[in-house]
């Protein structure tokens, strides 16, 4: 009987043994998981910034104002030519 109570110990002791290595490198693999998204956020945020640079460049008023004079032939009117309707 003290036999069958070693064994069935020792085999609870070896499980609990074995679970705690699963737990600590699936632990691991969640770590490094963790570490590379954080790595690609940072790389997503340096991205952003660096588009919302360009975008803020683009669309200044002047830029915009010579793009539409020179390829799209744009004219500034003539206040007296512009009409304002009142809806």
């Amino acid at each position: 009987m003290q036999r069958v109570i070693v064994v069935v110990l020792l085999f609870i002791l070896v499980s609990s043994g074995l679970g705690v290595i699963f737990s600590k490198y699936n632990s691991r693999l969640v770590f490094i998981e963790i570490q590379k998204t954080e790595q690609e956020l940072d790389r997503l945020e340096v991205r952003w910034e660096r588009l919302t640079l360009e975008e803020r460049m683009l669309a200044e008023h002047n830029r915009v104002e010579k793009i539409a004079r020179k390829k799209m032939g744009l004219i500034e009117l003539d206040r007296k030519a512009i009409i304002y309707i009142r809806l």
